[in-house]
């Protein structure tokens, strides 16, 4: 029998049944960065149940692209990872063991086939769409909760997992935006809170929380009850370990940073993150030219967020997973509280990709109207854009 190909972007099934994310992924020179990364980390990956290739080219693109980055993350800390068993998917034997099993919000089936949609930077309602971002969320998670194997097993009464905290990993995948939202939303569903900022009059950051009991979206009749650390169902959930950014963007950005794609290919990332400024009650914004990113370059933890469950009946150490931001309630005052390591650390961000041999003049263009850096007078990058479309014979 044939050995079976490491290449990620073979394809092993007929083209027929190639996803669009992954047709769109494994060709041309916008993603080649990502390809090489990908490839060059699955050489290490163990494919216990030997359907990840598969499932990646098919009905599980963005699950298991999340997969192989967290894998990277953990390969990253030098963590001990035992992989003999196909659930969940990573066991950690540490000083501070932790089983995790992930999970991730995707689109409906109706919606996957055809050619991708026209791109936008922002949804058309983003109330809605944080709405949305939190019932997703919700029911992956939950999920996983009430999932049981052949012998009516939950993840964690699986003999190899007894007594180690068990977590769920969660990406959002079930819409073009979904990386938009930041990890605040999930924080209020798992505590059931709420926090406000403002500033007294001395100018210090004050902080009000109050209880949530619901989530309501307009599109479902059904409220989502709120706080599912405290429910029943959530006793043996030690953490969930959350991601926007663990996407194809984020190994097409860490590739170019490592010299990898092709040299006209230029990216840059725009977005919110964290304001180490005292007494800040707002992000800040930034967009950067990727492989210019001033002091340090992005790695697997970066965008990791994970929020401990301070009623689990195994409580796992915020340790355990070293070098991410980790959320609990404080002792003192039962407020929410996280804790930040040192160096960059975004909210929410988008990329854009310029192929071509003009990649870096129309990247450069962009980050300067993004930083409010263009002369007065100067268009924007819309209506540059705008005006080549025109010129092209390709406008209305």
């Amino acid at each position: 029998m044939a050995k079976k190909s490491r290449d990620l972007f073979v394809p092993v099934v007929p083209a027929g049944k190639l996803d669009r994310l992954f047709t769109h992924a494994s060709s041309g020179p916008r993603h080649g960065a990502a390809r090489e990364l990908m490839n060059r980390i699955f050489e290490n990956f163990v494919d216990v149940d030997g359907s990840f290739v598969r499932e990646f080219q098919t009905t599980g693109f963005s699950p298991r692209l999340f997969e192989l980055a967290l894998f990277a993350y953990i390969e990253e800390q030098d963590l001990p990872l035992d992989r003999t068993a196909p659930a969940p998917d990573f066991v950690i034997r540490s000083d501070h063991p932790v089983a995790i099993e992930l999970t991730t919000t995707n689109p409906s089936q109706e919606s996957q086939p055809g050619a991708p949609p026209t791109p936008s930077l922002l949804p058309d309602d983003l109330e809605a769409a944080d709405q949305e971002f939190v019932f997703q969320l919700g029911k992956a998670l939950r999920r996983k909760l009430t999932h049981r194997d052949a012998q009516d097993r939950a993840y964690w009464e699986l003999p190899h997992v007894e007594g180690i905290p068990f977590v769920i990993a969660v990406g959002a995948f079930h819409n073009d935006h979904a990386q938009l939202h930041p990890d605040a939303l999930l924080a209020r569903y798992l505590y059931g809170l709420d926090q406000s900022f403002s500033h007294d009059e001395a100018g210090n950051l004050t902080i009000a929380q109050q209880e949530l009991t619901e989530h309501r979206w307009s599109a479902k009749p059904k409220p989502l009850p709120s706080g599912l650390f405290k429910q029943p169902e959530a006793a043996h959930l030690a953490g969930v370990l959350f991601s926007n950014s663990h996407t194809i963007a984020k190994f097409n950005r860490i590739g170019i940073e490592q010299g990898l794609g092709n040299d006209e290919t230029a990216l840059v990332r725009f977005g919110t993150c964290f304001d180490y400024t005292p007494n800040s009650a707002s992000p800040s914004e930034f967009a950067y030219f990727v492989g210019e990113r001033p002091g340090e370059q992005e790695d697997f933890a970066e965008g990791l967020t994970l929020f401990l469950n301070p009623w689990a009946a195994t409580p796992l150490a915020p340790e355990a997973l070293p070098e991410i931001v980790t959320t609990t309630l404080r002792d003192s005052d039962g407020l929410l509280e996280s804790t930040f390591p040192a160096g960059f650390r975004p909210f929410s961000s988008k990329t854009m990709v310029f192929p071509g041999p003009h990649s870096i003049v129309f990247a450069r263009y962009f980050q300067q109207d993004q930083l409010g850096l263009l002369k007065p007078g100067a268009p924007s990058f819309a209506e540059v854009m705008q005006r080549m479309t025109n010129d092209s014979g390709e406008g209305s």
